[in-house]
Parts: C-alpha cells; structure tokens; sequence
C-alpha cells in the first residue's frame, strides 16, 4: 500500500499551476508546432512515387494549400496532369453516401490499366472509376494472384483458394487453428485495441509466384508463447475496462511462436510442408519474407539465427519443399540485422544481398541461386539499401553514405553500378540529403533533395547519368517562415576521444537573441539501429518536439555518438552489450564544445528528453551522469532489456542472458538517481510494455527517489501527438530547468509547483 501510495503522490503534489496568461501563450504556441501541426504547416516536403508496374509512369499526392491533389506523371511525355476530377469524385462520393468527401484518401491505389481509383474510408475499400465515374464497394487485392485468377482466403484459420471469375471457393488446409492459423501474423495490441477484441480481423500474408501457379504463405505455431495482458482502462464507448491478452516475448524466452513455410500449388490445392528453415517469433511482427525466383521454381528466404551471429539466406524447391543454403553471414559477436537489407532481382536473377566486408563496412553481394557470389562494392563507406535495377538486370541502383570526401557522412547518394562493381557512377552530385525512389524499369528515379537548412526540392532523374528530366515540387515552407520559426543549424564537433568527428543540429527559438543565455535541452534515441540527428528536411521537420521546444526559450541539441548505425562496425560495435554507458560522453562532449564556442548556451542547466529507447537513454543519462543531466523527461522508456521485445534486445544484448542485462537495468541504477525526473507511459503501449516502466517506479519508491509520472489512457507507444502528455512535459522543463536571468526563466516563474 505504501509504494502505491507513493506513485498517487508523485502525480499530485507535482502538478504545476498556471500563473499567468503569458505563460498560456507560451504554451500554446509551442503546442502549435509539435511534428503533427507542422505537417499542416509545410507542404510538398516529400514525394512519394507510385509506380505503374514494369514502367517509369506513377501517381503521387501532392499536399496544396486547397487540400490533397492527385497527379499522374508520364515522364515520356515530361507531362503532370490530375488522376481524376476531383469534383466528379466528391459529387459521386456524397450520392454514393451522403457524405462530403473527404479531401485525403487512406491506403489509396491507382490500377493504370482499368484505370480506377480504389481507397479505404471508415473500414470500408471503395473504387472509382476514373473513366465511368462511378463509385462502388470495392474489393482488396489482398492476396491477389498476379494473373487475377485466384484470391487466397483463410476462414476458420485455414487457407482457402476462390477463383476470381466464378466466385468458386476450395478448402486447401484443415489443420488450422487459433493456436495455428495460416497465413495471418500475431495479432498485435494495437490492432486488438482499434477493433476492441483479443482476436482482431487480420489481412492475410501470402506470396505468389512470377506465374501464379503457386503461392508460399506460413502457418504458425503459438503454442508455448507468453502471452502479457493489457487493460484499457476507458474504451471510447465508455464501457467497462477491457483486457486484452496479447503475444509479447520477453528477451531470452525459451518458448517462442514458430512460422513454418508452405507452399501451395494453385490447380491442385496440393500443400508442400517446408521442414526447415523455421523461422522464430521475436516480435508480433517480422513474420516470414519470401522472394519467389524468375523462373517460379524457388522461394527465397532470410532467416536470423537467435542471437544474431548469423543471417542466412535459403532457397527452398517450390516442387519439393526441400532447402538449401545459399549464403550466411556470421559473426563472433552480432550480425547487424537492424541495418541489413536485400531483395532479390528478377532481371537480374539474383538476390542482392547487403554484407559487412573484414573492415566493418557494409557492402552489396550478388547471390545467384545457385549461390555464386560477386561482391560489387567496396571501401570505406556504407550502402544502404539496393534501390532497383535496370531492365537488363545488368546495372543495379545502391543507396549509400559516406563515399563523397568532405560531406556529411550521413548524407544519402544513389549509385549506379554496372560490370559487376568495375564501373560505379554517381547519380546525386548534390551535397545533401536524396531520398530516392527508381522506377521499375530501370529507367528514371524520383529524387527527393534536402537539408536540415533547405527545403526539399523532388525532381526526375535519368539512372543513366543523372540529368534532371522534371520538376515535380518544391516544399512550400510560407506559414512557416511567417510565423518566424528558424530551421535548425547542422554542426560538426568532436567525440570525447577527441578525434572522431560527430554530427548533429540545433534548434532555436524565433525570438532567439545572441545576447542571452539559453538553457540546453537534448532530445536523444541513441538505439544503436538508429540514425537520430536530422539529414533531410522532412526528419528536421519531424524531431520530437524540437522546434516546440525551442519556442519554449531552450537550445536544443540532437547528435549521433559512437554506439550507433551509418558509419560502421568500429562506430558501431562499442554499443554491443553496453547500452547503459556507450556514447552518453560524446554527447556530453559535443554540447560542452557548442557551449564553449557559443556564449548563448549555458551548459550548467541541461535537460534531456526522449521516448522508447530515447525514454531508456534519459534515466541513464541521469544515473550514468547526473552531475551534466539535471532535468529529464522519458516516454515509453524500455527500461529493463529483460523486460523487453527479444527481438531487439537480443540483437543488441546478446543471447542468452547474462549479468550485463543486469548491469544495464536502469532497474539497477534507479539509486543513483539525482535530478528532476517525469515518467510517461501509454497503458496500451503495443511497443514497450507499461511493465518496464513501472518496475523502475517500484525501484525508484524503494530508493525514496522522487519523481513525476503520468499514465496515459488508451496510450499507445507513441504519445508526442497528445496535447496534455506535451503540456506536461513542456511545463516541466520551464519549472524545473529554466533559471532566472536566462530566456525561458522568465516564464519558469510563472509555475509553481
């Protein structure tokens, strides 16, 4: 009774009071951009293209001051024109429903051949014609053959094939269950609190081959899985609490859900039982990917082995079910599966395969099916992702970082690469930011150019040198720039070894004035898969909370220390097994050397701020270091790696569990704790179970430690779009880190607590 007593008056005693309508305008504005109402700010940040099959032509959505449009591109006729009328839809929209028309569509797609415009709204799949202008109930292509001809249905947790023309259906599997459905992933939190159930309705996973002759899918095996409850505590019919039982394993779990791969032959309904490789459940997601081979023979599939010293990639008979091995990389301490990507090339006929070499520096392979391998870059740089290939399947299209002398290594190009790896053009001169999207055939890419500083100019390019084809959009920043905000400014400093160079930006406020002194507050995730410091306009746009803070009278500061991804193993590996402690002094580092070039910033009062893995960094920070952190705020933290999802702990923590996962608890390290601390949690986090949090409450109340905390109702993992969670953490740090004398004391005496 007492420790809960304890957490009821933490969240009373501390609830700050109002003081003045001043402060009220000082909290509004700040709330008025947070990430979400800055998307209502700036249009045309980022073009997304989608693509027609085997072609260059795509449709896009483009953000304008009247609303969503819609556009067609043909880049053979260099021509931008409207998908529809928009007019017809809505009237066809209001006297199909009743309803105006909503100005954006969610899921949208656009079928170039047949020419109709199909969307999801309130639950249910609508198509319009663009040619007729008719609007009906529409029906997904989940699940679709490539031909048309056949759909893949599970009912009852067994699979079921229906020929598209006649409506036929055929039962295929009778051994499913809800301990072993087919075809359906692990239901997770979130979609069991968006339809109020424990047994959601899921989209069905299958995946045809080039011919449609067959089709691979899975059936899992839930039996032996933890299970973890959650209670939402108001639904929002305002009905009793609800409870609901979810999958969830713990990091270091010995009985896991298991997918096991099947593949079905179409005409016969015949089902092959594929025996291994099995793939294990570290998470509600990441159900098996498979990559069906040119010739509609073989599936391809990458599978971890737990504990991430290896990933392997297998090629599995579609005839037989029998498995090969065509290429595995292994490690003494960890494979980066985190940072791994690769698909597989049906011009190409080969898998395209990202791989560390000996230097630590990730590199393309080619795969072949039969497993002949031909690396086709190398040095001291990074790729990324593999972006496309010509129609030859002779030339392939690499994403990377690093390779330009004198850049942001951060920033990302887009290579092409032809002759196996001997000749290598660069398609983005650019110094800055591209965000790249190549076309099906090979032919053209969209390319989406930024900074932090500059906004996002998107244009066509040619893959075959480069040359711009098209202007399709600028970022319109106007209400931006008239409410005066100020992007953020990139630096470049040193680590606290004193010779690395690290990366970051910081945000000030529009009422910034040189002449006075500003707190600093951090905003950090240094999970080690993540890249934080904003490269393009739109992730500058999208830091949490950043310019909200900024407007509160604080600097902000966001950089990458060692222990994290894009730069290599050696940047990456101090990380491994060390999460408590790796980089927290480059941080320190790198705002002490700001500080000291900049008078403005006052290094003696910093704050922190983070969620998720950034929540886990905060109270680290404020136990490792309490002497530099005073102030912090967590979200969603995963405080304890044991009391996490085993898929992203084992990758970083290593398997089995050991003393370090101890020795990394902020459970653990809950004593040491010396500044102002507020705890946030959602009750229905699908990510980061509430458990982590409030086991470091009840290590906190033991250690007579004191702190804030708010438990959010119906929560999820997310909460920076919530207005009261932003309210609170705002009025926080102005309460607890702004100091008399410096541009956001003022308005911290206007709280009292």
């Amino acid at each position: 009774m007492k420790r809960l007593l304890g957490v009821f008056l933490c969240g009373v005693m501390s609830a700050p009071v109002l003081a003045d309508s001043s402060l009220e305008t000082l909290l509004s504005r700040a709330l008025s951009v947070t990430p979400d109402q800055l998307e209502k700010l700036v249009r045309g940040e980022q073009l997304t293209p989608q693509w027609r099959a085997r072609s260059s032509q795509f449709w896009f959505a483009a953000d304008r001051v009247g609303g969503v449009e819609y556009l067609r591109v043909d880049p053979a006729k260099k021509s931008i024109e409207p998908l529809f009328d928009r007019a017809r839809l809505a009237a066809a929209f209001e006297a199909a429903t009743g309803q105006a028309s909503p100005g954006e569509f969610d899921d949208a797609s656009f079928d170039f051949d047949t020419k109709a415009f199909s969307f999801e709204l309130r639950g249910e799949r609508w198509t319009y014609s663009t040619t007729t202008h008719e609007l009906s109930k529409g029906v997904s292509n989940v699940a679709l053959s490539p031909d048309k001809r056949w759909r893949v249905l599970v009912r009852d947790y067994n699979l079921y094939l229906q020929q598209t023309a006649s409506g036929q259906v055929r039962q295929l599997t009778t051994d499913g269950s809800a301990q072993t459905p087919y075809a359906l992933p692990i239901p997770s939190l979130k979609d069991m609190a968006a339809q109020g159930t424990s047994t959601p309705v899921l989209d069905v996973y299958v995946e045809w081959s080039p011919d449609s002759q067959r089709f691979a899918t899975y059936q899992m095996n839930l039996a032996g899985a933890r299970h973890l409850s959650a209670v939402q505590s108001t639904p929002p019919d305002g009905g009793p609490p609800r409870v609901f039982d979810y999958i969830y394993p713990f990091t270091g779990d010995e009985h896991l859900a298991t997918a096991h791969t099947v593949i079905v032959t179409a005409a016969t309904g015949a089902v092959t039982r594929v025996e291994s490789p099995v793939k294990e459940m570290l998470y509600w997601w990441g159900a098996p990917e498979f990559h069906w081979t040119r010739d509609s023979g073989a599936v391809l599939q990458r599978i971890a082995d737990r504990g991430y010293q290896a990933v392997r990639l297998y090629s599995t008979d579609a005839a037989t079910g029998r498995s090969t091995q065509l290429y595995a990389d292994e490690s003494d301490l960890f494979v980066d599966f985190y940072g791994h990507r690769w698909t597989y090339s049906l011009e190409a006929n080969a898998a395209f395969w990202l791989s560390d070499d000996r230097a630590g520096w990730k590199q393309v392979l080619r795969v072949s099916p039969r497993g002949a391998k031909t690396a086709l870059t190398s040095g001291k740089w990074t790729a990324v992702d593999i972006a496309g290939n010509d129609a030859s399947g002779k030339a392939v299209f690499v994403v990377g970082r690093g390779r330009e002398q004198g850049r942001d290594p951060y920033l990302r190009h887009l290579y092409r690469i032809e002759n196996d790896g001997r000749k290598m053009t660069l398609l983005t001169p650019e110094a800055a930011d591209h965000d790249t999207y190549v076309s099906p055939d090979g032919r053209f890419f969209v390319d989406n150019i930024s900074t932090i500083e500059q906004p996002t100019r998107s244009v066509l390019r040619s893959t075959r040198d480069g040359a711009v084809v098209m202007e399709l959009q600028r970022a319109d920043i106007s209400e931006l720039t008239q409410r005066g905000l100020r992007l953020p400014e990139p630096f470049t400093t040193l680590a606290a070894d004193g010779r690395t160079p690290l990366y970051g930006a910081t945000y000030k406020p529009s009422s910034f004035d040189p002449g006075k002194r500003y707190p600093v507050v951090e905003y950090i995730y240094s999970g080690p898969h993540a890249i934080t410091a904003p490269k393009s306009f739109k992730d500058a746009l999208r830091v949490d909370a950043a310019f909200s803070m900024a407007e509160l009278g604080f600097v902000v500061v966001v950089v990458d220390g060692r222990g994290t991804s894009g730069r290599g193993r050696a940047f990456l590996d101090p990380a491994y097994k060390n999460l408590h402690a790796v980089g927290l002094d480059d941080h320190i580092a790198a705002i002490q050397s700001l500080a000291a070039k900049r008078s403005y910033m006052d290094a003696s009062a910093v704050g922190i701020y983070g969620f998720s893995a950034g929540g886990y960094d905060v109270v680290r920070a404020m136990t490792e270091r309490p002497d530099f952190y005073k102030v912090g705020v967590s979200a969603s933290g995963n405080h304890d790696n044991r009391l996490d999802k085993a898929i992203w702990n084992e990758q970083w923590m290593g398997y089995p569990l050991g003393q370090h996962y101890m020795d990394n608890s902020n459970v653990t390290w809950a004593p040491k704790l010396a500044g102002k601390l507020l705890l946030a949690h959602g009750e229905l986090d699908e990510n980061v179970p509430l458990a982590a949090t409030l086991r470091l409450v009840d290590a906190l109340i033991v250690a007579n430690k004191p702190f804030e905390l708010l438990i959010v109702p119906n929560g999820s993992h997310w909460l920076a779009p919530l207005p009261h969670y932003n309210r609170r953490r705002f009025e926080f740090f102005l309460r607890e880190l702004a100091k008399p004398g410096t541009a956001a004391g003022a308005s911290s005496s206007q709280l009292s607590p």
